[in-house]
């Protein structure tokens, strides 16, 4: 099959899938929304492993996304209520919001464990500063018959330097 369709058939099962999602979250659907959303990830995945055309990289966004999409969406349905009086008031209910905050949260893990890996920055951990100041370190003494002369007997030319 053209790589180009391949990729077009994989657009197509997303934005199906997405449309199905925001149409029964227009009718305050959350349960069905859910069903959508988690069936078109679900056959987008094994589509894309079908048709050996699975990217991790596209796969870590596309969870991201709809990790959003969700976190608004219940923020949107169970965060923010509109009450009749006084007219225009709204409610803010901490169990929405904090349930939206926590999808958002949770939702960020996918890009920041593919930014981490893509990462150019990577250092080692321990890279030890060599200081011009510093006197070489010292060898160590393979035999305990050995030691090392000083500066007086180097001079006094009775020791070879090996």
């Amino acid at each position: 099959m053209n790589q180009n369709l391949k990729k077009i058939a994989s657009g197509l099962i997303l934005v199906i899938g997405f449309i199905l999602f925001f149409s029964s979250l227009l009718n305050n659907n959350l349960n069905l929304a859910l069903v959508y959303l988690t069936s078109t990830l679900i056959f987008w995945v094994l589509y894309g492993l079908i048709m050996d055309d699975f990217d991790v990289r596209i796969f870590a966004g596309v969870i991201s996304a709809t990790g959003f999409l969700l976190a608004i969406s219940i923020f949107f349905i169970y965060g923010v209520e509109e009450v009749p009086h006084p007219v225009g008031a709204i409610v803010f209910h901490a169990g929405g919001i904090a349930g939206a905050l926590g999808m958002g949260l949770f939702s960020l893990f996918p890009f920041l464990i593919i930014h981490q890996l893509n990462s150019d920055k990577t250092t080692p951990l321990s890279t030890p500063a060599v200081k011009k100041d510093d006197p070489p370190p010292e060898p160590e003494l393979v035999s305990e018959d050995w030691e090392f002369a000083t500066e007086e007997e180097l001079q006094s030319g009775e020791f070879e330097v090996g």
